[in-house]
């Protein structure tokens, strides 16, 4: 062995990244390049009998590693670890059996005994030791003092300095170093592996080569410094110092081809390297995870996850236990602040409660929202946030975070706290956190969670919730806020425990939806957008297929409706194989119909056969600049008032005299309850007063239940919709109620080839 030699334990160390899940090809690839660099030493991964995987570099036998890898027959050894207990030494086949070199036998102090038995077992059986003894700062000088004159006696090829929570300086690392070069046999090598948590992995390896003067040293590394957490030393960093200092010939650039093809793409997914959740637990000395199972919530302040490792007693340091740090955090939370002014939550009896998260939702359904808060005996909280485009009565806290970032922007008297909280004023209103913790559910500890607990103990009358969108791992804008949350493992989490929350308080409280949501399927009806589309239409044959600026009008139709993420689903309904083939051709699902269809609406009628949904959306197949909010507006209208009214449509507020004397252009009659009277293309109502005449011109977006589209295809047209040849007249003409909306958003539908002018214009203006 040379004096100075490299490890490269990217697909060991780096597989805590991405679960070990490095493709055969892939890893091929890794380690041709380690042979291009002219790394000494590569570790392949684990060997190990608990959680081994295929397609992975977790391997169960020295077999399966085998057959993993093209491996070369020259001077690079081949290692992989072992963490003593994951593996039966004896299944080991001897050395000359295959090419594997070496074992790095991994151990935690406690199990020094048995280590010391099983390493002396791998090298009877002829492979090259690598002894690492796992976190060398939990060692007192006289215990690693003993440590080495065990190392001794065993006689492995590399003792290892392992810097397990990156927390060694210079002054620590060295000290080990020195016992180490003093007392190991002159003929066992040195090895260091450290973790960046501190960023002292890089100085500590610099101080290694240049005070490791008695014997052969092996430097642990990973490509781009890949490993869990802060990450490791840099491969491709530590080989350039070697190169320009000790005239070493490592080639780099493999190493670099390897970051941009491989190793960066899994960054992007997956990040590691220094967090402050990193130098939390170097501080404390604990396991990284306990830090970070803190940081990623969001919820606590520095000095509040100081407090909480600074109370983690020796024995759990070491190894994590998500259940121990689970119930350290909920004892803090659960300690009490004096409850000088309990909330009265009589006040909130037969009340309509609306709770506003931090959505982005919001900005775009104000008017929704706002026209709920004007109703009567509604009762506005932000929870854990404040918006100031909206009025409120109360901010609702339940985390120190998010307590401290908005608490001066609330007026103390209009704020509830729990009692976990340390406030800096008594003019709050509090509730003690224990009464309204429900540990039961995973997310016990979300402020929603928490004010639908409370509110259990009331009896309201309606629940809305606004800005609950639930967390979108693609993209960092879901949220008002600017403290958010950025680990995408911990996004799923919350969502798929806040989806769990809201189906548990469903049964509890009445909840509904007055903003788009994740969470709406745990208490939402299903809902279908179909888009009928003609090929046979008496006005403009083919139409569904006719070009708009180089695209296909269906196709047009079809990605501004999957705008809308209020549907579980979307269908193209028609009667003709061209447009059934076209849409087949782009991936765009597509139902074949009869040709005896009427209407759009019968068709939708065959759709709902054969499709079972709580709600079916007509969305007309020839509105190819449909606004995706007019849809969900329909959904929304659906959500609050259900089976109530038979259907639900939208009306816009029309000034344009052309539009209105147009008899393509169908304007509506609603009473004051927004209930549809009558719908005609004649410019009504007729104005005989002096008065300005208010037109309202329909958008031909329908809401149809499952009963409204039976009844529709069984009768046939009624006498107004024949004179006027408006479907949803029908319904009006049976003495049904349809639901209207006043909507804000337009389309402009193509009835005729010479409209295709029109949305071109409007396309190119836009």
């Amino acid at each position: 062995m040379e004096k100075y030699n490299i490890l490269d334990c990217t697909l060991r160390d780096g597989g805590y990244i991405n679960n070990w899940e490095f493709p055969k090809k892939i890893a091929n690839q890794i380690m041709a390049s380690l042979y291009t660099a002219d790394i000494e030493v590569i570790e392949c991964g684990y060997l190990t009998q608990k959680k081994h995987k295929e397609n992975s570099t977790l391997f169960k036998s020295i077999e399966a590693f085998q057959n993993y890898f093209n491996l070369e027959n020259h001077k690079h050894d081949y290692v992989l670890m072992i963490n003593q207990g994951d593996y039966n030494i004896h299944d080991l086949p001897d050395a000359n059996t295959n090419q594997l070199s070496g074992i790095r036998l991994a151990f935690h102090k406690k199990n020094l005994s048995i280590a010391l038995n099983e390493a002396k077992i791998i090298k009877e059986k002829g492979y090259k030791l690598y002894f690492q003894p796992m976190i060398v700062k939990s060692y007192t000088e006289e215990e690693f003092i003993h440590l080495l004159k065990k190392t001794n006696v065993l006689n492995p090829n590399v003792f290892y300095i392992v810097d397990s929570f990156g927390s060694l300086d210079k002054h620590d690392f060295l000290r080990y170093l020195y016992l180490s070069e003093h007392i190991l046999d002159d003929d066992i090598s040195i090895g260091f592996h450290g973790h960046n948590n501190m960023q002292y992995v890089y100085a500590n390896a610099v101080n290694f080569i240049e005070n490791a003067l008695n014997r052969n040293i092996i430097i642990d590394s990973s490509i781009s410094g890949m490993g869990r957490g802060a990450g490791n030393l840099n491969t491709e960093v530590i080989t350039s110092y070697l190169n320009k200092y000790y005239k070493k010939n490592y080639t780099i650039e493999p190493l670099l081809e390897v970051m941009d093809n491989y190793i960066e793409p899994i960054y992007r997914k997956n990040p590691w390297g220094f967090s402050s959740a990193q130098f939390l637990s170097a501080k404390h000395e604990c396991h990284p995870n306990y830090a970070n199972f803190l940081t990623v919530k969001k919820k606590l302040t520095i000095s509040g996850i100081n407090e909480i490792l600074s109370d983690i007693d020796d024995d759990h340091k070491k190894s994590y236990l998500p259940e121990y740090i689970n119930e350290k955090y909920l004892n803090y939370n659960k300690r009490k602040t004096s409850l000088s002014k309990k909330f009265d939550i009589s006040f909130l009896e037969n009340k309509s409660i609306i709770l506003l998260g931090s959505g982005k939702s919001v900005q775009t359904y104000q008017n929704s929202i706002k026209g709920i808060q004007k109703e009567e005996d509604t009762v506005s909280i932000f929870i854990n946030h404040i918006d100031d485009s909206f009025s409120y009565d109360f901010v609702f806290f339940a985390n120190q975070k998010r307590y401290s970032e908005y608490n001066n922007q609330t007026t103390p008297s209009k704020a509830i706290v729990t009692s976990n909280i340390k406030m800096n004023t008594n003019e709050h209103f509090l509730i003690d956190y224990n009464d309204i913790l429900e540990e039961k559910l995973n997310n016990y500890d979300n402020a929603l969670t928490l004010f639908l607990s409370y509110l259990t103990k009331v009896k309201v009358k309606k629940v809305y919730l606004a800005g609950i969108d639930g967390y979108n791992k693609s993209s960092e804008n879901y949220s008002l806020e600017d403290i958010v949350l950025t680990d995408k493992a911990y996004m799923q989490i919350e969502n798929d425990a806040l989806n769990k929350t809201i189906k548990f308080y469903a049964q509890k409280l009445p909840i509904e939806f007055i903003t788009p949501s994740t969470f709406q399927s745990a208490i939402q009806p299903t809902i279908i957008g179909v888009i009928p589309a003609r090929y046979k239409s008496s006005r403009f044959e083919g139409k569904p297929l006719c070009i708009i600026n180089g695209i296909p009008m269906i196709k047009r139709t079809y990605e501004q409706v999957k705008k809308s993420k209020l549907l579980n689903k979307i269908v193209v309904a028609t009667e003709d194989k061209r447009i059934e083939e076209y849409c087949i051709s782009e991936n765009i699902p597509v139902i074949m119909t009869s040709d005896k269809c009427l209407t759009g609406t019968d068709r939708i009628a065959e759709v709902a056969q054969k499709e079972h949904y709580d709600l079916y959306i007509n969305i007309q197949g020839d509105e190819p600049v449909i606004d995706s909010r007019s849809i969900d507006e329909i959904i929304q209208e659906y959500t609050k008032y259900g089976e109530e009214y038979i259907a639900y449509n939208l009306y816009k507020l029309e000034t344009n005299m052309n539009e209105v004397n147009s008899d393509t252009i169908i304007k509506a009659i609603v009473n004051e309850k927004d209930e549809l009277m009558y719908m005609s293309r004649l410019p009504v109502p007729f104005n005989k007063s002096n008065k300005n005449t208010i037109y309202k011109k329909q958008v031909c977006v329908y809401g149809f239940t499952k009963k409204a589209l039976e009844l529709f295809s069984t009768r046939n047209k009624t006498l107004n919709e024949q004179y006027e040849d408006i479907e949803i007249l029908r319904f009006i003409d049976m003495g049904y109620k349809v639901k209207m909306k006043e909507t804000f958003v337009d389309s402009i539908a193509v009835d005729i080839p010479d409209d295709i002018k029109k949305v071109e214009n409007f396309l190119n203006k836009k």
